[in-house]
């Protein structure tokens, strides 16, 4: 036997509060760098997206490894237009959502380790907890793990239908791997599920066929389960980039979307009826030329693995580069903009889930006011 029946429970370590400028402290006199989100921003956003999903048959289930942050996390539930829970990305997110209230929630990945295995189990005592697989002997082991501790784990089947990263491929493999969950005691096969990836385009008509056609297999597949006999209750695909394709496409029954909340400069361009709602504030540090500025928000504040951020308080702003502490901005002086020392640059970082990952607390503004501060609770939380 590989796993114990014996469960511990783990306790979230609590952070110790810093020192906080008082509430109702004006936005620009907060210290720097901070990740800074407007509620404004973020309730518009959480809004116009729960509007979508209501009035479709899919839902909603927030992604929350985008900003990682209980208190954003239940204001996507309030919302509405959801299934009733959320996703994650490890186990790790899910020890730290479940005790802050989330009763349904969803392992948006594959769990194989003995270790993981049972820190999944003893979540099910708590909670539904819902899990990918793409292999027998994976499903085996949590199957064995159920068993042995006496919860239920709702599993999903990976299909791979663009990215080629993991997964079974549609049609008969998924099938097969299907019938094995089903018959696997201590396991409930809920459905299938995919990602696909952002798919981003200046043509919005060619993102839209493109997020068809990387649905189109799971449809397939979902049609061929049901034939032969297995029942499908979920089919989760799509994302922020594609959730009002994905999201009105018949069969679909919930996407896994959560960059939408704060927003980034990656995606800002092509959801132009969404607001970027999170930002980095940093300050002047130098200015070692006309045009050239340096700042003290770097890589540690905003991440730059897959891109640099936008910079809106600039005129026709370049990034440069940016150290582990410092960004190296330039910028257009001929119309006489001149930042001294100790003023502050907003940057909207390329990928909202890294920044936020850099982050203690995020810092709620709403009229350039603070109204609260938010733990990122499952910051590095990536076991």
């Amino acid at each position: 036997m590989l796993f114990s029946p014996m469960l511990t429970t783990y306790k979230e370590p609590r952070m110790e509060r810093p020192i906080f400028k008082p509430i109702g402290t004006p936005t620009e006199q907060l210290d720097t760098p901070s990740l800074i989100v407007d509620v404004d921003a973020l309730e518009h956003n959480i809004s116009t997206v729960a509007e979508f999903f209501e009035s479709n048959a899919a839902k909603l289930r927030p992604h929350v490894e985008s900003h990682r942050t209980p208190a954003i996390a239940h204001k996507q539930l309030a919302g509405g237009g959801h299934v009733g829970g959320i996703a994650v990305s490890s186990i790790g997110q899910a020890e730290v959502f479940v005790p802050n209230g989330f009763t349904d929630v969803f392992v948006a990945n594959l769990v194989v380790t003995p270790q993981k295995i049972t820190r999944l189990c003893a979540l099910a005592r708590q909670a539904k907890i819902g899990v990918a697989v793409d292999s027998p002997a994976n499903v085996a082991d949590l199957s064995d793990a159920a068993v042995a501790n006496g919860v239920c784990l709702e599993v999903v089947v990976y299909v791979n239908t663009r990215l080629g990263l993991y997964g079974v491929e549609p049609g008969r493999p998924a099938i097969d791997l299907a019938e094995a969950v089903v018959d696997a005691p201590g396991l409930d096969f809920a459905g299938i599920m995919t990602q696909e990836g952002s798919i981003l385009s200046d043509d919005p008509d060619d993102a839209a066929t493109e997020s068809r056609s990387a649905i189109q297999p799971l449809l397939d597949t979902r049609q061929d389960l049901e034939s032969a006999g297995i029942a499908v209750r979920v089919v989760s695909a799509g994302n922020t980039s594609n959730y009002q394709v994905v999201g009105a496409i018949d069969g679909v029954t919930e996407v896994p979307a959560g960059t939408y909340a704060l927003l980034d400069a990656q995606h800002a361009p092509h959801l132009p009826h969404l607001k970027t709602a999170g930002r980095v504030m940093s300050t002047v540090t130098s200015r070692p030329e006309p045009g050239y500025m340096i700042t003290d928000g770097g890589q540690k504040a905003i991440g730059a693995d897959t891109g640099f951020p936008s910079v809106d308080n600039l005129p026709n702003p370049s990034v440069k580069g940016l150290s582990a502490e410092h960004g190296s901005i330039y910028f257009d002086a001929s119309d006489g903009a001149d930042p001294q020392l100790g003023e502050k640059i907003w940057c909207t970082p390329w990928d909202a889930a890294t920044c936020a990952n850099l982050h203690d607390y995020i810092f709620a503004v709403r009229n350039d006011s603070l109204e609260a501060v938010w733990e990122v609770s499952a910051r590095g939380r990536y076991r």
